[in-house]
């Protein structure tokens, strides 16, 4: 009896394991800049580093100045970690508060998106 349920136990745990990665979403874990970090003019890209590996042709983002003002952005780019795009900042960013709103494609089909901000000290 103690041997099958120690059985049927590992055969849960097992099946619990394999099938986490099913359920799993591509959330952001960092970004160059962070959220609410202070940068200076010359950021010329965003790094947005997800959980877990992304398209990127189905990844992206908008950036706004705090009138809401898209800011031109490049093609967003896969990086050598198949997690982490890079976009381009196309514009010279003044001093001001600017939002990054993104979206994420998981290779598992999944969709997530957010947005966080930061600040250009002049």
């Amino acid at each position: 009896m103690l041997r099958s349920l120690c059985g049927a136990a590992f055969g849960l745990a097992t099946l619990a394991a394999t099938s986490l990665p099913a359920f799993a979403h591509a959330h952001l874990v960092s970004s160059v800049p962070a959220p609410e970090s202070k940068v200076s003019p010359g950021l010329d890209a965003l790094l947005l580093h997800f959980s877990e590996r992304v398209e990127p042709k189905f990844t992206g983002t908008t950036l706004q100045d705090s009138a809401g003002h898209v800011i031109a952005t490049g093609e967003t780019a896969p990086d050598a970690d198949p997690a982490t795009i890079t976009v381009p900042v196309s514009a010279r960013l003044t001093a001001g508060r600017y939002e990054v709103a993104w979206h994420a494609l998981a290779v598992d089909g999944h969709k997530t998106s957010g947005s966080f901000g930061f600040i250009v000290t002049p």
